[in-house]
């Protein structure tokens, strides 16, 4: 999860009120919020943009500018920066982006502290401008059909104020929008185009999206969005002037600066509902930051269909209270459900002993009645729930598979192995791609991710060490860590549709270390887990893991594989960026 940072200023002028360190720290953590803890941020302005960026408190500027993605670290970067505020340091849930900025946290704070009960109301006129959607994108060689847009007048946008849209932007990317996939934003004011960073009095700034792609930072970063399409989907205005691209890059022409009294928010995407999500957040966060503005819809035009968005219309949920305080373990009434739904914003009324539950628009997490009973929890205060004592206590026989894994994990540490536990939860780019395990499609997938980072159950434990070896490469070598856990495959004749296995595996990383050490690592391993049983062979095994002529899979009497071993080949260890030679094995227990 990122660590963002909300400034305290903008947080208690939406708040409404200043709260010490100690307690706002403490009723974060009651809401849910991790807190990290309090910086000094600085801020950089980009002198090819303008744009606020923020930097650690070393006072160095970052990087790259979060708006264009200049280099901000180059001779010609200001000597000094140009402010500085004090943060707080959250790891906020990636299901909660409606919280990711000043306005949408203190929105939940006014009623989670009891300030305000019920959802807010925000000022959504009928608008005139419409979007035509050419049939064309829902086509053969592009793939990004739907888009919704809104319209809001009247803004008062300071530095603070538009670098936390900004901020808010790239977060929902992030969290709702997985990495800008499902969907991206676009805040424009007002086929070759200038694109934002650019110098429009430069000859060469007018790009095609080809020339985007392969030039432009925010076009590098994101052209594998559009891998495979032969077309790149373009916003235009009614003149034929290119607005945006998304989800790359918006134009120069529309850049939003602290002048913009009004804009148009385009959110683009594969399916209706999390743009539609998209839209309600940013909408409403720039509402929150300007009272005085007010927001005008904006109709879309597909072929054979019309839509009139943002839809602020909040959904409704009826929630059994009794079922919910049974679900807690508190005997809630019904109206005492109500309020507390109604202190997360929600609006919530009681019809016939049930709670009918209006959720915002905003609230990209409700799914299940479920969910709502878990706010309840959350304004109830979990702190607050009593403890309830075991009425029986049995005890149960270890599963032999953890037998096994205690038995793996006793043999490692003494042959001078340092056990360490990396996440389950992986992606296909960390498992195949990056370490060169061979894909076979029996990966068990996560159907709604929150993050491009986990969207599968792993398959091997040995991208993981190569990912620890990697984080601490300031140790001294050699290095010996290994690993014993579950690793998952897709498997139809299970009840769950996917089988777990017990693994063990491990990892040496070290000048002179290579197969000879691994292999008697390993050996000793089978020998004292029972595994060579019958008698275990090795074959060479071409997997681009290893080295050629460097690998082997471990094969039981009966033939079948339990286990590899080998060299990891260089290239693998390049994309790492670990400097010596490794050597990994891992065998089912």
């Amino acid at each position: 999860m990122p660590v963002l940072g909300i400034p305290l200023d903008e947080l208690f002028a939406r708040y409404g009120a200043t709260i010490e360190p100690a307690e706002l720290e403490h009723q974060l953590h009651r809401f849910g919020c991790s807190v990290e803890g309090w910086a000094t941020a600085f801020r950089w302005r980009c002198p090819s943009c303008g744009t606020l960026s923020e930097g650690g408190e070393d006072a160095a500027p970052p990087p790259a500018c979060e708006g264009c993605g200049a280099d901000l670290r180059s001779a010609a970067t200001p000597g000094a920066p140009a402010g500085e505020v004090q943060v707080l340091r959250m790891e906020l849930l990636a299901v909660r982006p409606d919280l990711f900025g000043p306005e949408g946290l203190a929105r939940g704070l006014r009623g989670f502290l009891r300030r305000e009960s019920g959802a807010p109301r925000y000022r959504v006129e009928p608008g005139s401008f419409s979007v035509d959607v050419d049939p064309g994108l829902a086509g053969p060689g592009v793939h990004r059909p739907r888009i919704v847009a809104a319209i809001v007048r009247g803004l008062t946008l300071d530095d603070a104020r538009l670098r936390g849209l900004m901020k808010l932007q790239e977060n929902v990317h992030w969290a709702l929008g997985r990495d800008r996939k499902l969907a991206s934003i676009g805040v424009l004011d007002g086929l070759r185009f200038v694109p934002l960073g650019f110098d429009p009095a430069q000859p060469h700034s007018a790009l095609t999206p080809r020339e985007i792609l392969a030039k432009h930072p925010k076009g590098t970063a994101y052209a594998w969005l559009l891998e495979g399409n032969t077309k790149a989907p373009l916003l235009a205005d009614a003149k034929g002037g290119v607005l945006s691209m998304p989800p790359i890059i918006n134009s120069e022409a529309t850049r939003v600066t602290t002048a913009t009294k009004e804009v148009v928010i385009d959110v683009t995407g594969l399916a209706d509902r999390h743009i539609d999500k998209a839209l309600a957040m940013v909408v409403t966060s720039l509402l929150e930051a300007c009272p005085g503005a007010h927001a005008e819809t904006v109709t879309v035009r597909y072929a054979g269909e019309t839509r009139v968005t943002p839809d602020l219309a909040p959904h409704e949920v009826v929630l059994d209270p009794a079922a919910a305080g049974r679900l807690i373990g508190v005997p809630w009434t019904a109206d005492e459900v109500a309020e507390l739904l109604r202190f997360m914003r929600h609006d919530a009324t009681v019809v016939d002993g049930q709670v009918r539950v209006l959720v915002p628009a905003w609230r990209s997490d409700i799914l299940h009645p479920r969910d709502l009973v878990e706010d309840a929890a959350i304004a109830h205060g979990y702190d607050r729930i009593p403890a309830v004592g075991l009425a029986a206590a049995t005890i149960g026989l270890p599963q032999p598979r953890e037998e096994a894994a205690v038995r793996a994990r006793a043999a490692l540490a003494g042959l001078g192995f340092l056990e360490v536990m990396t996440l389950a939860i992986t992606s296909e780019e960390a498992t195949y791609r990056k370490t060169g395990l061979p894909d076979d499609d029996r990966q068990a997938t996560i159907e709604n991710p929150i993050s491009v980072e986990q969207t599968m159950v792993r398959v091997s434990v040995l991208p993981g060490l190569l990912e620890t070896l990697a984080i601490n490469l300031g140790h001294s070598y050699p290095q010996r860590i290994a690993e014993v856990g579950l690793v998952v495959h897709a498997d139809p004749a299970e009840e769950t549709g996917a089988a777990e296995t017990m693994v063990a595996g491990f990892a040496l990383a070290g000048d002179g270390l290579g197969y000879a050490d691994a292999r008697s690592a390993l050996d000793a391993l089978l020998r004292e887990t029972g595994r060579d049983a019958g008698g275990v062979r090795y074959r060479a095994l071409d997997w681009p893991l290893f080295i050629p002529g460097r690998g082997a899979e471990v094969l039981d009497g009966a033939g079948e594989r339990i286990g590899v071993v080998g060299e990891v080949h260089p290239e693998v260890l390049t994309r790492f960026r670990i400097i010596h030679p490794v050597a990994v094995a891992e065998i089912s227990l």
